[in-house]
């Protein structure tokens, strides 16, 4: 009996009759074709997705924080309690994220998905695993049973999501130290040396950048054969509770009919776990931005993504994928807003 069985949820293709309808309007509108760039591609992206013509998408951010047992081989530059204190901020409302979304006008869900010290009363949803994971450096990070938890809380997420009429969703995350496992996660999926995915994450100085290396490269070492190419369990045993949530939504979003706007390193190599598992779910993602994390260029050519925004953001949050979403709701603007030719009395 296969590991993901009742867990891998059947994946609701895109619109294409709304793809083409958009199309239809987008060459009718008053402009040159295609002079508007990816603004029309994006445009049409969210039709599909939301199988409406002209749509005004409704967005919601989820941010689910995590800390890690691998923060004690000395991979981040900052302590572990930042992980609690961040999503306090976010509940205040005065991190980068919940400013972006406010802005954009879309709503924020905290997610508490194993955080040693979360703020009481802040976290929306709380997954209940444990705080930290274990240290990927020398065992699984999760149980088979908490990897399971925090995918099915994941598709909870979507599922409400789309109950409460959101189009759209920003995969976000806060977790001190989670650049690791998800390092570690882009080359067990892309078959990459510790070298080629290893970046600074917080900010980490040469002698922190050698040791993230060697961590990788043991994590790599203990559970890539062990995990046999099964997805979930690469998940299981380099990954952590946020990733563990985060790639539940990614398949919740295929499930329920929603697009997913992938933010950094971190949210995206969770995405690339859940496109493991439901390939048909590439056609429900627009990548937000490209992070200067070097395992970012990676995933994005795996799951075939062109970023939307490249401003060498590195912050994570889901506060890339927040900014582009400013581009998005542009796009949807002026495909709605235009008229077309015939309207416009104007000679085509």
């Amino acid at each position: 009996m296969s590991k993901t069985m009742g867990l891998v949820p059947a994946i609701r293709p895109v619109d294409e009759a709304a793809r083409e309808a958009a199309l239809a309007r987008q060459a009718q509108l008053l402009k040159p074709p295609g002079s508007l760039g990816r603004l029309e591609e994006v445009a049409v992206w969210v039709a599909g997705v939301t199988g409406r013509e002209r749509p005004v998408p409704r967005t919601r951010v989820v941010i689910a924080a995590a800390d890690h047992g691998v923060v004690a081989e000395g991979v981040s530059a900052f302590p572990q309690e930042v992980t609690g204190q961040m999503l306090g901020a976010f509940g205040a409302g005065f991190a980068a994220i919940t400013v972006l979304a406010a802005h954009a006008g879309a709503d924020v869900v905290l997610v508490d998905a194993g955080v040693i010290d979360p703020p009481e009363g802040v976290a929306g949803v709380d997954v209940a695993l444990p705080a930290p994971s274990r240290n990927l450096a020398v065992e699984p990070a999760l149980a088979d049973d908490e990897v399971r938890s925090a995918v099915r809380a994941g598709r909870a997420i979507a599922a409400r999501a789309a109950a409460d009429g959101i189009d759209l969703v920003i995969a976000g995350e806060m977790g001190i130290g989670n650049t690791t496992p998800a390092a570690c996660l882009t080359a067990a999926l892309c078959g990459l040396p510790a070298d080629a995915v290893v970046g600074r994450g917080t900010g980490v100085d040469d002698e922190g950048l050698r040791r993230k290396r060697a961590v990788i490269e043991r994590a790599l070492d203990r559970h890539v054969d062990a995990a046999d190419g099964d997805p979930l369990e690469l998940l299981r045993r380099l990954g952590g509770g946020e990733l563990a949530v985060l790639c539940g939504l990614a398949l919740g979003a295929g499930e329920h009919g929603l697009g997913l706007i992938c933010d950094g390193v971190i949210a995206t190599a969770a995405i690339a776990v859940a496109t493991e598992l439901a390939p048909e779910l590439g056609g429900r993602l627009l990548a937000g931005h490209r992070s200067v994390e070097p395992a970012h260029e990676h995933l994005l050519s795996r799951l075939g993504l062109r970023p939307l925004v490249e401003l060498d953001l590195r912050l994570g949050e889901g506060s890339g994928a927040a900014t582009a979403l400013l581009l998005v709701q542009a796009a949807c603007a002026l495909h709605d807003g235009m008229a077309t030719f015939a309207e416009a009395g104007v000679s085509g």
